[in-house]
């Protein structure tokens, strides 16, 4: 079925891409990785876009005071940006950037020195189509979440059938923009991190996110995660099978930083906790090169209270790490991690495979529409536990279910 009329747009641009002469985030990401050049990402929790130009004009200046990078960073939208735009005031949060008008959009890309990145309430959301396309318009062209259409619910908007049109819609328009370097975020964790238990399972629902949005909607994915990923060996394992499955082709969003070992009595220790993080994803983009920019995050977490020192801070710790990055992939064993890598894929092939079969007795799974609303409601939780391959293929644990286990005990 048609989804929606096309309407076809030019992206604006960024002041970060005026400035640095690339034609796209995507072209940047690329060249970056095949020079084996680090990228940095932060997440700026500013609740207002008054806060949010302050910090960006005042991490220009830091930046360029210490000479450092960071490439790209995310915001977070209040919660009513999910919602139509007519149901939105009467949900408005307060506690994230609150969008009225395109030049409220625009404001995204003030910053001289790093992209800006919209994943929470975005494509996924009830209000995907009109969101996405005022952030194309603004010079965003990474935007997801899409794995949240998948794991995310909005009690105050139950009609998924519109919901799915939106969604679909907008990656449908992110498609016809894809000459200008469009990428659709998913963070795996975000949406399938609590329904899957395994790695093989996270890697199915890698991979059949890649057949909606590239086979049947033609867009480009960017498939991201970490914040459930406390083992730096599945951390690697993971970027690997990543790789795998887009069969080296992928231009990844970010890596996040893990969550689940974090300090959360005493915050000053997580610099330890940063630091391991950042040394493994280095490594892993020393050695995969798939683009992904690496997550720095300040001790105390994502809150409204990190300063721009903190922030700058957190990058000097990773411009120190660098050197260390070339000696510390020697000691990593890349064929271990590529062939338990293939274990992870296997098992995830398997999964879809499963999947399409069972859903193509009943829907046409050549419609992505019909299949993104099947999946929808059934559920990614039920999808898995009925469909997921029971012997046969490997299985390895994933952290948080692990996690969730000792807290039970």
């Amino acid at each position: 079925m048609e989804i929606q009329e096309r309407d076809r747009i030019i992206p604006g641009k960024t002041n970060f891409m005026k400035r640095n002469g690339f034609a796209s985030e995507m072209e940047y990401k690329e060249r970056m990785a095949e020079e084996g050049r680090f990228m940095y990402h932060f997440h700026l929790c500013c609740p207002s876009l008054e806060e949010l130009k302050i910090q960006m004009e005042e991490l220009d200046r830091k930046l360029a005071e210490k000479n450092l990078h960071l490439d790209r960073f995310g915001v977070s939208l209040d919660y009513a940006m999910a919602l139509p735009e007519g149901e939105r005031e009467k949900y408005r949060s307060g506690q994230g950037l609150y969008m009225v008008k395109q030049t409220d959009w625009n404001m995204l890309g003030h910053s001289a020195h790093m992209q800006p990145h919209l994943g929470d309430n975005m494509i996924g959301s009830p209000a995907s189509y009109e969101n996405v396309r005022a952030a194309l318009k603004a010079g965003v062209t990474t935007i997801g979440n899409i794995s949240q259409f998948f794991g995310w619910d909005y009690p105050e908007y139950q009609d998924v059938e519109i919901r799915t049109k939106s969604t679909a819609a907008a990656i449908r328009l992110m498609a016809d923009c894809r000459e200008y370097g469009t990428l659709i975020h998913s963070n795996l964790d975000d949406g399938y991190g609590n329904a899957a238990g395994d790695l093989g399972l996270l890697a199915g629902c890698a991979l059949l996110e890649k057949y909606l949005i590239e086979e049947l909607l033609h867009a480009k994915l960017a498939h991201s995660f970490g914040d459930m990923f406390h083992s730096p060996f599945k951390r690697l394992v993971f970027l690997s099978a990543l790789k795998k499955i887009h069969k080296g082709t992928m231009t990844g969003s970010m890596i996040f930083t893990n969550k689940l070992g974090r300090n959360h009595r005493d915050k000053g220790l997580n610099t330890a906790h940063l630091s391991e993080c950042l040394l493994c994803d280095m490594a892993g983009q020393f050695l995969y090169r798939t683009g992904h920019a690496i997550t720095t995050m300040a001790d105390g977490g994502l809150t409204a209270d990190v300063t721009a020192e903190e922030i700058v801070r957190t990058l000097e710790y990773a411009r120190e790490l660098e050197a260390y990055v070339p000696e510390y992939a020697k000691m990593i064993d890349r064929d271990r991690i590529d062939e338990t890598a293939d274990k992870v894929v296997e098992r995830g092939e398997l999964f879809l495979e499963h999947v399409l079969k069972a859903l193509g007795e009943r829907i046409d799974i050549r419609d992505p529409y019909e299949m993104m609303l099947e999946i929808k409601k059934m559920g990614m939780e039920r999808l898995m536990e009925e469909l997921a391959p029971k012997d046969g293929t490997d299985v390895i644990v994933t952290d948080y279910r692990i996690y969730k286990a000792a807290e039970r005990s």
